[in-house]
């Protein structure tokens, strides 16, 4: 029995020593001119303008741009509805976890202040009855104008420092975070503004020393040395 890959080799190398004996035009040509008769007419003349901007934005290419673009919106929009959903979810998760922490703050605050204020009516009473002169000043009777002009001046003051009429005028409103969903940020933001490539350089004290020459610093020790500190005279 002849195995059929020697026979397929044996049959491969006959056919090659047939045309071993034609050039190359006889054996491409015949090749080629059956290639020019399948394929069709070919124009050889280049595009206008007009006519090409046509076929990109009108022809075939635009309608399959527009199929393409019908086959792939559904799903972006799938997909854009689930991350507004898983989104607004984590917010709402966010906002109600903050409102029970904050909700246990308060609580804890209050405790704290009903201490403060079981101290200061325990150090009331042990201070009742005791009458100063500051304490009379500070009553709630107005009794000259200078008392007028200091209460006046207090309440100018704690207009200045009190932190909830500061946050009243110049609140300023706070964009919610970046919403992580999958353990990793896709976007952020890279702040180069007068960012310090060399440290070393940056806040190294400049003395100017070096700018000076060998004879340079030789000169001011000598000076130096004959009229200390004097560097009008150096």
């Amino acid at each position: 029995d002849v195995h059929p890959l020697t026979e397929g080799l044996r049959l491969v190398v006959m056919k090659r020593l047939q045309y071993d004996r034609q050039t190359r035009e006889e054996r491409v040509g015949p090749v080629l001119m059956g290639n020019i008769s399948v394929a069709g007419p070919y124009d050889r003349q280049k595009p206008a303008a007009d006519r090409l901007c046509e076929e990109i934005f009108q022809g075939k290419r635009k309608r399959e741009r527009e199929e393409s673009f019908a086959r792939v919106r559904p799903c972006l929009h799938s997909l854009f509805v689930q991350r507004q959903a898983s989104l607004t979810e984590k917010v709402q998760k966010l906002r109600d976890e903050y409102k029970t922490l904050h909700g246990r703050w308060m609580v804890h605050c209050a405790k704290l202040d009903e201490v403060a204020k079981a101290a200061a009516l325990e150090e009331a009473a042990a201070t009742a009855g005791r009458t100063t002169r500051r304490s009379a000043a500070m009553g709630d009777a107005v009794r000259t104008d200078l008392e007028m002009e200091q209460i006046i001046a207090s309440l100018g003051n704690d207009e200045l420092t009190d932190a909830n009429h500061l946050a009243s005028k110049n609140a300023a409103t706070i964009p919610d975070m970046i919403s992580v969903t999958k353990g990793s940020i896709d976007y952020s933001y890279d702040d180069t503004n007068n960012v310090v490539e060399d440290l070393a350089n940056f806040y190294t004290p400049n003395t100017c020393l070096e700018d000076w020459t060998e004879e340079e610093k030789e000169i001011f020790l000598e000076k130096y040395a004959l009229y200390p500190k004097q560097f009008g005279i150096i």
